[in-house]
């Protein structure tokens, strides 16, 4: 189980940057307003509006953002104003000695995924949950979710699918975007998922796509010794089942079917409305029976 950075109270300050994508300035201002709404100072980086095309600000600039956050030794949180891609351009050129000196919590999913990843590596756990500018849009109960997971309240995680696969799994709960996870194979940023409850979710993916990643996951051995699989919101899919002839759970399914390890279907977060917190890194209880499933933080972070 990853070490859990402090958990936050009023007053506490949360750094904003975008290491990744060029950001909507207005939805990260309506972002912050619930921050400083809930109690918390915030601090804004200094490239946090810029754009380089596709990027929030240049490489140099980014990186240079985002380890002065991680060196911060007052912040309690990093929250990342977006996803996008970018973050995995400077993931291997941090240095994480002043975090793990003053660890905090790191907010965000989506390509984000690459550094909730590293922190992982780094022995910490993280919140996978919106990025900034989708705060003001997320709906109240998973708005109140993050900041209950952030004061140290987790809540756990139900779903209901016809498509289960039943069992029960115990293990670090580790994931992400599954395009994210599948490009990290063969770096240093990869993960060892042995024994572990693996989370995925993905958002305007062909289904041939999604095979081809699960088919990579199977073929690099990361499939065969989990200890569970929760499938999150896989939105805007661009084929549907009379196109590819499978739908996404028979996809799934069938690159999982000579393994024993439990699979949840539908479970509330990714890149739809629905999109649940999750301690990236914690240690959780797996249940499905039929068509509910289960995560429920088997050691409690408080």
């Amino acid at each position: 189980m990853a070490i859990f950075p402090p958990f936050l109270k009023e007053g506490d300050l949360i750094l904003v940057l975008s290491p990744s994508g060029v950001v909507d300035k207005k939805k990260v201002e309506n972002g912050i307003e619930i921050l400083k709404e809930k109690g918390f100072k915030i601090e804004i980086s200094k490239n946090t509006f810029n754009a380089y095309f596709k990027f929030g600000s240049s490489h140099e600039n980014r990186l240079s953002d985002l380890q002065n956050a991680l060196d911060q030794p007052e912040a309690k949180a990093i929250y990342c104003a977006r996803g996008g891609f970018g973050i995995t351009h400077i993931l291997d050129d941090l240095d994480w000695t002043k975090f793990k000196e003053n660890p905090k919590w790191i907010i965000g999913f989506s390509d984000i995924t690459a550094l909730l990843n590293v922190t992982y590596k780094k022995g910490f756990a993280s919140l996978h949950a919106s990025v900034l500018q989708g705060l003001s849009k997320l709906d109240s109960q998973y708005q109140t979710s993050i900041f209950d997971c952030l004061k140290g309240k987790v809540d756990k995680m139900e779903a209901k699918s016809k498509f289960n696969k039943n069992g029960e799994g115990t293990g670090s709960l580790i994931g992400g975007n599954l395009s994210l996870l599948v490009n990290q194979i063969g770096t240093r940023s990869e993960l060892d998922y042995r024994g572990q409850i693996l989370f995925i979710e993905e958002v305007a993916e062909p289904l041939y796509h999604i095979d081809r990643m699960f088919l990579q996951l199977k073929r690099a051995n990361k499939l065969k010794d989990l200890a569970g699989l929760v499938v999150g919101q896989f939105t805007n899919l661009i084929e549907d089942k009379t196109i590819y002839g499978q739908s996404l759970e028979e996809i799934i399914l069938a690159h999982c079917k000579e393994y024993d390890f439990p699979i949840g279907f539908n479970f509330p977060f990714g890149h739809g409305e629905d999109n649940h917190p999750i301690v990236h890194g914690a240690k959780v209880n797996m249940k499905v029976r039929d068509k509910e499933s289960e995560i429920s933080y088997g050691v409690s972070p408080q």
